[in-house]
């Protein structure tokens, strides 16, 4: 039987008209690894995609664990401890709202935390409106604001189940490499890495395993291991005082000098500058296994 199509519950929600998107990004955060607090001035949608973690969003502290979406208003103090056993990746969206949408949130007695089912539009929904960043104006404003819409009334209301199909995996070889990737890339500092040993650990044969990676990942397998410890660095640079010559030396890289001139050709800046940066969350974001694995 046909289902009759519900009026949205929000004046204008299907257009986003008074939604505004400031940044989005996807952050690997290292075992232990602490956020805040902060006091921020605008809304967030956040989703724990791997590992779990300790949220206080004003008075009130609960557990987040993978596959849970939390929704964070201005003016709301926030802390994060992530797991003490094993790295986090979280994947956020700021956003303000108009009048309309702010009037409605604030007065529907919004969760803080949502579980997703395994198979909720929401998270599609946001790994969407992520990859609209690479898309020019205006047509990325024009997708991402009823995409947004969409997202927030879901959300508010609980209604986030689609009917289940078929997800689409990694093949086998793949998955168990970047698993012993990234077992080796929380070592400090990191053995070398060899790609008989990816092969042997993903059960299959050098040659196949970089066919496997470039046609899954558009990378190569060392190529994989050597940006996942880019990104490990990116996040201590942001999140630690630690000198570059520490940092190059936990995660890997030859020296200070090796690791500056890698990350400048993948993020397109310095480390003193993505430092100083207050962007830095989002120019991390620049690496392409971010974008390759969890959108």
């Amino acid at each position: 039987m046909p289902s009759t199509p519900r009026k949205s519950m929000v004046p204008g929600a299907n257009d986003g008209r008074d939604i505004r998107i400031l940044t989005t990004g996807t952050v690997i955060d290292p075992p232990g690894a602490t956020y805040g607090p902060r006091l921020p001035d605008r809304y967030e949608f956040i989703w724990v995609m791997e590992g779990e973690g300790t949220i206080t969003f004003g008075p009130k502290t609960f557990k987040a664990e993978a596959g849970t979406l939390l929704l964070r208003g201005p003016g709301v103090r926030d802390y994060y401890e992530w797991s003490p056993k094993r790295r986090t990746i979280h994947a956020y969206l700021q956003l303000t709202l108009g009048p309309e949408h702010r009037r409605w949130v604030d007065r529907s007695r919004v969760p803080a935390a949502r579980k997703m089912p395994p198979n909720d539009i929401l998270r599609p929904l946001f790994s969407y409106v992520m990859n609209l960043e690479r898309t020019k104006e205006p047509t990325r404003t024009r997708l991402m604001r009823p995409a947004l819409a969409l997202m927030l009334e879901s959300y508010v209301v609980g209604a986030f189940e689609v009917k289940p199909q078929a997800t689409a995996y990694l093949p086998e070889p793949v998955e168990r490499a970047v698993e012993a990737i990234r077992a080796h890339s929380v070592q400090s500092p990191p053995a070398r890495l060899r790609l008989k040993d990816l092969a042997q650990a993903a059960r299959t044969t050098p040659e196949n395993l970089c066919r496997l990676f470039k046609k899954s990942l558009e990378l190569g397998p060392l190529e994989y291991a050597m940006l996942v410890r880019l990104d490990r660095a990116a996040n201590q640079m942001r999140r630690t005082p630690q000198r570059l010559k520490e940092i190059s030396t936990a995660t890997g890289f030859y020296d200070a000098y090796h690791l500056s001139r890698t990350f400048k050709k993948v993020y397109g800046l310095s480390p003193k500058a993505f430092r100083e940066s207050p962007d830095n969350d989002w120019i991390s974001q620049r690496n392409p296994i971010i974008r390759t694995l969890y959108n």
